[in-house]
């Protein structure tokens, strides 16, 4: 698949491809035949073994990536909050926190605890007894023909939003 093989370009070198990218370079590769071996970018490779060059090593450094904003018990809190109202809102929960935070970040930390925003329910079901108006009201026109149907107006209650709120409430839910 064309899409696996471009994500795996962009992810992180793992201990073993640079040990193999330096021993490959050292025997004298060039970049683009080690690009092809294992895998990954030219840019990738060629910015290994610089840093091998210039450093002499080939991890990672230390604190690389985005820094922490939230502490993991923070993070629980805020989890925690949405298991216990579920109609609780990422900017609601955003502002408790108190920290600048994305609000994908909320979001990815309650994926995580298996919830999903789902939309509350559109309608009540049906009872038994809704069950059978709706069956006497069927049966009493069940001779009608198409001239007494013309009459009537249906409305299959499509919703048409042409801003970008439409006034739903979203809630977090558990898997079912």
């Amino acid at each position: 698949m064309p899409g696996k093989r471009a994500r795996r370009h962009f992810s992180q070198l793992s201990e073993f491809e640079r040990g193999l990218i330096i021993e490959m370079k050292t025997a004298g590769w060039s970049t683009r035949r080690v690009a092809g071996q294992v895998d990954r970018s030219e840019c990738a490779v060629r910015n290994c073994w610089e840093q091998w060059t210039r450093g002499g090593t080939h991890a990672r450094k230390t604190g690389s990536g985005a820094t922490r904003k939230t502490t993991r018990r923070g993070d629980r809190r805020n989890v925690w909050q949405a298991f216990v109202d579920l109609t609780v809102t990422r900017s609601t929960i955003r502002a408790d926190v108190g920290v600048a935070i994305v609000p994908q970040t909320i979001s990815r930390h309650i994926a995580e605890a298996n919830l999903k925003s789902k939309c509350t329910f559109r309608a009540l079901p049906l009872t038994p007894e809704h069950r059978q108006l709706r069956l006497q009201w069927c049966q009493a026109r069940s001779m009608w023909n198409v001239t007494d149907w013309q009459k009537i107006v249906f409305s299959d209650e499509s919703r048409f939003v042409l801003g970008t709120d439409d006034n739903r409430v979203w809630v977090w839910r558990g898997p079912v």
